[in-house]
């Protein structure tokens, strides 16, 4: 392996994803949550992504914050050309990429920052690596402002840490093949062992379920994972140790189901958890209430708490849209730790209100058909749809953010049509990425062409398969794409076009 990569695997690109936990809105959601204050953003800010993969996801917040400044770095060359060949026809001018490493990037010139996020980074990077985040973060976040860092969390990964470290040992030792078929003999050697009664898969069924994922594991997912040798899982108090020395205190979770107890927490643990006033310890104890494998923390740099009243008025002038189409919202759903049922008569009224465009909470608690209902209810069934991705935070956009927004997703459509697998589009209405199945991107990519009908629609997506999957992805596929294509038109077609995510045609 070559040294310029400090023990990471860059023989397959990452896959090309975006979180839209990372977008600077769904932040200070997440704060809000917290009584905490977040930077502004209706005004010039910066936002630094360390290790931005594909980069799909800071080439959206780029498009749909022309306020903004956006920076980021990537060690892999095939990352950083495909990120900036995405920025040039887009023609984001508020977005550098650089090719550095993370010790490269601490000698760059770069202005204070509002936000810094990265993804996984800090599981899959060495030592060394680590210090130079935390050094990078030390000197650029600004007083008040954000980290994002999500990272494999123990005691989640204690099943399948022992099977990395295995993996990794084989691969490496190996002196023949590429990185991925090493990875790939030693993923059947941990089958082999299991097969061979092995100790520790008697012992820990846990592990045989972490076998079984990972052999469904994708190639990308595999290496990127799992064969970086300085890869290690956390506990909550080693990041949070960490990132003290950069002067920063843990704040929430940007997986918002996580900063409500009632939704995330077991009831027979959460008095014992709540009563605990050590916060690294009370983070802790919930991780192994909950077995927790990923943890998405939000720590801020000289945390603003906000008093009720601030929290009330900030919540009140919130501005929320739908996230997904409506008859997609189940009302039987499942929060972290049990089964509950949302209320049909204030779903059914909220969901009704939202489609007609973005809406404030103060408005939607004001609503005439809910002047019988509590207005705690309200709220409470608001918080729920948003822990539940129902619903997200939301923007009045410019012409400018149209327009933008509207270009990176023509690009974006173009490499769609191409074969390549995207995680979703970008909306100006809620200025952040937003997840779409894949066949409904191809059923959007149809419409752009021109297409309308069902037939049109299933058939745009089977040639699109075809370049994607290989000739196997032909007629065998078009009854089921024909089904797809029409509940899009009858369930989802009204609610892509709320998103805005295209110029209107002509």
């Amino acid at each position: 392996m070559d040294d310029w990569t400090d023990g990471y695997v860059t023989e397959l690109p990452y896959s090309v994803n975006h979180f839209p936990e990372m977008a600077p809105a769904h932040l200070r959601l997440a704060l809000l949550q917290a009584g905490l204050a977040a930077p502004r953003i209706d005004g010039d800010f910066s936002y630094l992504e360390l290790g931005f993969g594909q980069g799909l996801g800071l080439n959206m917040l780029a498009a749909v914050h022309p306020q903004g400044r956006f920076f980021g770095n990537d060690f892999m060359p095939a990352h950083v050309a495909a990120a900036q060949a995405l920025a040039d026809q887009a023609c984001s001018s508020n977005l550098q990429l650089v090719q550095d490493s993370f010790a490269q990037l601490l000698e760059r010139d770069l202005p204070p920052m509002d936000f810094i996020v990265l993804h996984g980074v800090y599981t899959w990077v060495n030592a060394e690596n680590r210090a130079h985040i935390v050094a990078l973060i030390a000197r650029l976040l600004k007083p008040g402002g954000v980290v994002y860092v999500s990272y494999n969390s123990m005691p989640g990964w204690a099943n399948k840490a022992p099977l990395q470290r295995l993996m990794s040992e084989a691969a490496h030792r190996q002196t023949e093949g590429s990185a991925l078929q090493r990875f790939h003999a030693a993923r059947d050697l941990l089958g082999q062992l299991d097969s061979a009664g092995a100790a520790f898969f008697v012992s820990n069924p846990g592990a045989r379920t972490a076998l079984r994922e990972i052999t469904n594991a994708s190639d990308t997912y595999l290496l990127h994972e799992f064969a970086p040798r300085g890869w290690s899982p956390f506990y909550c108090t080693d990041i949070a140790d960490d990132l003290a020395r950069a002067d920063l205190q843990f704040a929430a979770s940007a997986k918002l189901f996580s900063n409500f107890p009632q939704w995330s927490l077991p009831a027979a643990s959460r008095a014992l958890i709540g009563a605990t006033e050590d916060q690294g310890l009370r983070e802790l104890l919930r991780d192994f209430a909950m077995q927790t494998p990923l943890r998405r923390d939000v720590f801020v740099r000289s945390p603003r708490t906000l008093g009720a009243a601030d929290i009330e008025r900030e919540c009140h002038a919130t501005l929320i849209a739908l996230q997904r189409p409506p008859a997609s919202c189940a009302r039987h759903v499942r929060t972290p730790i049990e089964a509950v049922r949302l209320a049909d008569e204030v779903v059914d009224v909220l969901l009704a209100a939202l489609a007609n465009g973005p809406q404030t909470v103060a408005a939607l608690m004001a609503l005439p058909a809910l002047a019988n209902t509590r207005p705690a209810s309200i709220r409470e069934t608001l918080d729920l749809m948003l822990c539940l991705g129902y619903l997200g935070p939301a923007t009045a956009p410019q012409a400018e953010t149209r327009s933008r927004a509207h270009a990176l997703n023509q690009a974006l459509l173009k490499r769609l049509h191409a074969g390549e697998r995207l995680s979703g589009l970008v909306s100006p209405t809620h200025c952040a990425g937003i997840a779409i199945a894949y066949h409904d991107q191809l059923f959007l990519a149809a419409q752009q062409a021109g297409e309308s009908t069902a037939d049109a629609l299933a058939a745009y997506a089977q040639a699109v398969l075809r370049i994607s999957s290989g000739s196997k992805a032909t007629s065998a596929a078009l009854p089921e794409l024909h089904r797809e294509a029409s509940n899009f038109l009858k369930y989802g077609d009204a609610y892509y076009r709320s998103l805005d995510m295209f110029s209107a045609p002509g």
